[in-house]
């Protein structure tokens, strides 16, 4: 049986996990649920984390701006 392709482009990326996370990542791919291998499984679970992270609204994700990197500071006690 051919391996059917991709219709989303992937990258791949090295993650570490615990010795009990890959032993689970393990038994699920056993199974066939979530992918064929433990780190087919782990992607699955990390695009699945990824997707629910993006679409909660109650997060904001913004770069600290100098400015506000200086008034934080100044909040602190700090004189100046």
């Amino acid at each position: 049986m051919s391996k059917i392709a991709n219709a989303v482009s992937s990258k791949i990326i090295r993650v570490t996990v615990s010795v009990q996370s890959e032993r689970l990542l393990e038994q699920l791919a056993q199974k066939g649920i979530y992918g064929r291998n433990s780190a087919e499984v782990a992607g699955r679970f990390v695009d699945e984390a990824l997707q629910r992270f993006v679409k909660a609204p109650s997060l904001r994700l913004e770069a600290p701006t100098t400015k506000r990197l200086r008034s934080s500071k100044k909040g602190r006690g700090s004189r100046g």
